[in-house]
This record gives structure tokens, C-alpha cells and sequence, in this order.
């Protein structure tokens, strides 16, 4: 599972720069990817070809990666503040949330092509990967926590990753890892700078082993939607310090302020408090918020329709359940899936 380790000494140039340096910019500064292709250049004679379009997307699409000897190619790409001409540096105590959509595709599926996050740091490199013969969704390496989803990944699919760093509630440096609404528990780091060290590098990169008796070996990974902002730990889009409602079902669509309609309407009660005074004012209460989530095109009429119709056959607001009904699941209202969301991982 684990690649081979490469490169060291353009890790260390990366990393006296910026102690040179002396400062670490802004996360909000962070505005394109650094492209550094051929990282690793066993085969020289593949053919690359690199779309840097960031934040839209950056794809690395390398063919014919088929010579005598040889390991493998690496291209990455990385954040940047200065329109991609150096990578951003980042700090031990500067928390984020990053994430992205990325789809690998691989002819053939070995040997193995893989696709992901990658933090270079003068302690090793983690990775948050996604992998063609292996068919994992996994983090390792650096100073990263090592996890496992319990999913498999098959080539061409399309996974939307994301990783938050944080300060939890015990002032321990945390992290939370993202795939196609799943998540992780909150991990703490147990390397000596017990975070992410001062200096490290982050983006994306795609590596593809040689297959020497194979000439047309090929692979293509596709990153879209690349995000980075303040840490977001439910991975709702709308960061903590403005969140008003945490711990969103993972997916659920969410407006300005972090809250579903589910958060925003629970079938306990008023989300202020008490009781329902009635069914009817629960599922007006139901239609209020889809109706404003529909006029904000968070959700389409269709969704809104089924959103109202399943509430109105709900228990929610009677005082005892409908004698001739069986017992609702406790979630009156379906969590509406935003669209990347909807592409879940197959369980193993």
C-alpha cells in the first residue's frame, strides 16, 4: 500500500525556502496550484499532458508510461498564494478544511495508478489516496493519522475527498478526513510537533508505475471543485466560526448559516424549543423552510414537493402516533444530498 519515497532533497529546498522565508502568508492569499510535474521521471519518453485551470481543475493525463526499468511518474500540483509560481507554506497552528473531486481512471487497472492529497513536510509525505489495483480509500504517511474507510474505489469513479485540521475541545491539533460523505472520527496527531509542521506543502498529485511490458500503460486523474478555507469539521461548506448548526448529516444541503431543513425543523420540536402545537404546524413550519431553500436554488421544486409530502405523512406534531400506522423512523425529513454527496462509496 505504502509507494516508495522519493525526491528527498527537492523536500528539503522546498522547506529551507521557507524558513528563509521567515514568514507564512495568509490562508486567504491562497488563490492557484503550483504545477510540478515529473517529480518522479522514470519514464521519461511517457507522453504528459497537464490542464491547470485551478480552482476548477487540474488533470495530469500521462500515456505510455511503459519502459525497461524504472518505479514510476509523479505530478503534483500545490497551493499557491503567488499565482502558482511557489507552493504555500503552511504553518503548526494555521487550520483548514480542503477538499476536492477527483476522478482516476486507469488502463490498466495495474499496475497500480493513485491519486489524491499530498503533504510534503520535512517529516515525510502523508497521503490521502484513492488507488486502481488495490481499490482503496486511504490516509498514511507523515505526520498524518493513518485511516482507513471502509469502502472500495474502482477506476473511473468520481470521489469527493476532503481533509479539516483543527483545535479540539482539548486543545490537541485534530484532523477529520472527508470521502463521498463519510468521515472519519477527529484524530489526533501524535507526531513530536503534534500537527502539521511549519512549512509543509499541500495539494494533489497522480503517480503511475511503470509497466514494462505493457507500452500503452496510461492513467488520468482529474481534480475539480478544489477548495480551502477555514476548518468546516461536518464538511457542510460553511466554516465553523459562522456555523450555526454543527454536526450536519454528512451531504445534507445546507444553507448561508450550516442548517438543513432537518436542523432547522425538527420533528421533536421547534428548534427554540417545547412542543409542536399540532401536526399542521409542523409540516408548515416544513414547508417555511423548503419553500426559502427553494427561493435561495438550494433545492429544486421537485425536491421541495417531496420534502412537504413527507412530512405531512409523518408522526411528527401528534400527540400519540396515528393508531392505524406503524411507528416512522425518528427522521421525519430525508436529508437532501448535494449532488457530488450522492456518489456514496461501495461498502465492502
Amino acid at each position: 500500500m505504502l509507494t516508495q519515497i522519493k525526491n528527498y532533497a527537492l523536500c528539503a529546498a522546498l522547506f529551507g525556502l521557507a524558513a528563509g522565508n521567515g514568514a507564512f502568508a495568509q490562508l486567504s492569499t491562497i488563490n492557484s496550484a503550483a504545477i510540478h510535474p515529473r517529480e518522479f521521471n522514470d519514464v521519461p519518453g511517457s507522453i504528459l499532458t497537464v490542464v491547470s485551470n485551478y480552482p476548477a481543475l487540474v488533470s495530469f493525463q500521462d500515456v505510455n508510461v511503459s519502459a525497461a526499468s524504472g518505479f514510476a511518474n509523479r505530478h503534483v500540483w500545490r497551493f499557491s498564494a503567488d499565482a502558482g509560481v511557489t507552493p504555500y507554506h503552511f504553518n503548526n497552528n494555521e487550520f483548514f478544511t480542503a477538499t476536492m473531486t477527483l476522478t482516476l481512471t486507469a488502463d490498466p487497472i495495474s499496475p497500480r495508478k493513485e491519486a489524491g492529497f499530498l503533504l510534503d513536510t520535512i517529516g515525510g509525505q502523508g497521503q490521502f489516496i484513492v488507488n486502481s489495483d488495490g481499490h482503496e480509500v486511504v490516509v498514511f504517511g507523515g505526520p498524518f493519522p493513518f485511516y482507513a474507510f471502509p469502502a472500495t474505489f474502482h477506476s473511473g469513479d468520481t470521489v469527493v475527498l476532503g481533509l479539516t485540521y483543527f483545535l479540539n475541545s482539548s486543545g490537541k491539533r485534530a484532523i477529520i478526513y472527508y470521502a463521498n460523505g463519510l468521515q472519519s472520527p477527529p484524530l489526533e496527531f501524535s507526531n513530536l510537533e503534534q500537527g502539521i509542521i511549519d512549512g509543509s506543502t499541500l495539494g494533489g498529485y497522480f503517480q503511475i508505475v511503470n509497466s514494462p511490458s505493457n507500452p500503452t500503460n496510461s492513467g488520468i486523474a482529474v481534480y475539480q471543485n478544489i477548495k480551502i478555507g477555514g476548518p468546516d469539521r461536518d464538511f457542510d461548506g460553511v466554516p465553523d466560526d459562522v456555523d450555526n448548526c454543527p454536526d450536519t448529516p454528512a451531504g445534507a444541503i445546507v444553507n448561508a448559516h450550516g442548517c438543513s431543513i432537518e436542523q432547522l425543523v425538527p420533528c421533536a420540536g421547534p428548534a427554540t424549543g417545547g412542543t409542536w402545537r399540532n401536526h399542521g404546524a409542523y409540516v408548515s413550519a416544513v414547508a417555511h423552510a423548503a419553500n426559502a431553500f427553494l427561493a435561495q436554488g438550494l433545492i429544486s421544486e421537485q425536491e421541495r414537493a417531496v420534502i412537504v409530502s413527507q412530512a405531512a405523512q409523518s408522526d411528527c406534531g401528534f400527540k400519540k402516533p396515528r393508531p392505524a400506522r406503524a411507528a416512522p423512523s425518528p427522521k421525519a425529513i430525508p436529508s437532501v444530498l448535494a449532488p457530488a454527496d450522492s456518489l456514496m462509496l461501495e461498502q465492502e
